[in-house]
């Protein structure tokens, strides 16, 4: 596929209407809670988002690969080597260098709060400070040989670049000589369409950018970096394509190629679902320093009678009837997804069966399941408000003797009152430990979710308008359960 000339955004269906509103409320709901956070707070949970992107941009790019477990305490802590070491310890190199993309982030962030605009020059400077303890990069020299070559930081490639892709032919990008005028139109154009959606002109901006490829090395990442500036400056929160994301990513890239823009449109818009839904956690922490415990119980104390004096008696009482009226629909869903999982055992095990329990607050049992929703929660990048317990859905199928445990949870986003609501699924296997141990059960998780599992509603929201992402989650997390469940069953 032969380079091309940098082109206007062009007109996007309509299929894209509904994601994009739904964007459009949870940020309105963001909004609102903003209003009523003080600003170290917001910055606390700002940092976070951005030491998150940080740390994935490069393993999205196979620079490196960061244990879990350090990565999250990275993201809660900040990136220092004191705090990797506690989890499993990280290389000094690649610390460095996630701790200069992280600071290319916030000189970036403050670009976006002082409304700097976009320009070539901006863009050369983005790519050197993202780029700064990098000193080489993985090149082919003129006689096809794998070589490390000095990285130039902040300057145009001097020799031509493609890549390969997945059907095996090359896409070509912009060649040296034309860089400059690309991204100028680029630029230019990016200004033109100020009028357009934030998240498509943010996922514009990041393909254009890409099919330019203006440096060495390094161009997925500022191409990522713009993206956050695009939508800063739109007053949305920074989003994160994840390692776990980088398959769909690529794909969406990909057929952004082909010149339909709308996969990468919508990938963009749920993980930016997901950013404003992280960065309603609001962690009830002092705003002063403390010590001493009875000092640090007074801060948290005042810290958590500061939230619950905010009055959200309205948005509690109409988040929790519209979590009511998912958990009512989702009872008899599940029950008839379970039973036709048993009928279809029951040919290599008569003795199949399935059962199914709920609660809602304030119900006593509607604290059940912590581990299991908090797990779930974490796994798609959120905090989960259990005060008052969650609405619960739990079906147990039994098969050979082994169990599958299939919940699915209705949950409050955030510390105190936010109004958003997540909907999340978790699955594990009971198998009891020995022959003679009947009631003692190991639990096995069967699901790797991503951030964008999930389904997030608003208080404002109606069922019925939501039903067919939640029917999607529900059959996507209960299929890869069973699946995994059954493999178990040999």
């Amino acid at each position: 596929m032969r380079w091309r000339d940098v082109e206007p955004l062009p007109e996007t269906n309509g299929d894209l209407s509904a994601v994009l509103a739904n964007v459009d409320v949870l940020r309105e709901a963001w909004e609102d809670v903003l209003s009523r956070e003080s600003p170290e707070d917001f910055a606390e949970s700002r940092q976070r988002s951005l030491r998150r992107h940080a740390i994935e941009t490069g393993i999205i790019e196979r620079l490196y690969d960061v244990d879990w477990g350090v990565t999250e305490a990275l993201v809660a802590e900040g990136l220092t080597a004191k705090v990797a070491e506690r989890e499993g310890g990280i290389d000094d190199d690649v610390l460095a260098l996630i701790r200069s993309q992280f600071e290319a982030l916030e000189f970036m962030a403050e670009a976006a709060r002082e409304g700097t605009p976009l320009t070539v020059w901006f863009v050369r400077q983005l790519h050197g400070a993202i780029t700064r303890d990098q000193a080489t990069y993985t090149a082919t020299d003129t006689i096809g040989r794998v070589v490390e070559a000095p990285l130039h930081h902040g300057q145009w490639k001097t020799w031509p670049n493609h890549v390969r892709r997945p059907d095996g032919t090359f896409l070509e990008y912009t060649p040296p000589d034309q860089v400059q005028p690309q991204m100028e139109r680029l630029v230019e154009l990016y200004q033109e369409s100020a009028a357009v959606h934030p998240v498509v002109r943010a996922a514009w901006l990041h393909h254009r950018f890409i099919c330019i490829h203006p440096f060495e090395d390094g161009n997925g990442r500022v191409a990522r970096a713009l993206t956050l500036l695009s939508l800063l400056q739109a007053r949305y929160a920074p989003l994160v394509v994840d390692r776990r994301d980088r398959e769909e990513y690529i794909e969406s890239l990909d057929e952004a190629n082909e010149g339909d823009l709308r996969r990468l449109i919508r990938l963009f818009s749920r993980l930016e679902i997901v950013a404003l839904r992280g960065e309603l956690e609001r962690p009830a922490r002092p705003t002063v320093p403390a010590s001493g415990a009875i000092s640090v119980a007074r801060a948290y104390a005042g810290r958590i009678r500061d939230l619950r004096a905010v009055d959200t008696a309205e948005v509690a009482l109409r988040a929790a009837e519209l979590a009511a009226r998912v958990q009512e629909r989702l009872v008899p869903f599940i029950r008839e997804l379970g039973n036709g999982v048993k009928d279809a055992f029951r040919e290599v095990d008569p003795d199949a069966y399935c059962t199914l329990a709920s609660a809602a607050p304030p119900e006593q049992q509607a604290t059940y399941w912590r581990r299991q929703i908090i797990s779930a929660a974490r796994e798609v990048d959120f905090y989960t408000n259990l005060a008052q317990g969650s609405w619960w859905v739990r079906l147990h199928l039994t098969v050979l003797g082994q169990t599958l445990r299939y919940l699915v949870a209705v949950q409050k986003v955030g510390h105190g009152e936010t109004g958003v609501l997540a909907v999340t699924a978790y699955a594990e296997s009971l198998v009891p430990e020995s022959p003679d141990e009947t009631d003692a059960h190991t639990p096995e998780p069967l699901l790797d979710l991503k951030p964008t599992d999930s389904v997030t509603l608003v208080y404002t929201h109606d069922v019925d308008s939501h039903w067919e992402e939640i029917d999607q989650l529900i059959d996507q997390t209960l299929s890869a359960a069973v699946s995994r469940f059954a493999r178990g069953l040999g």
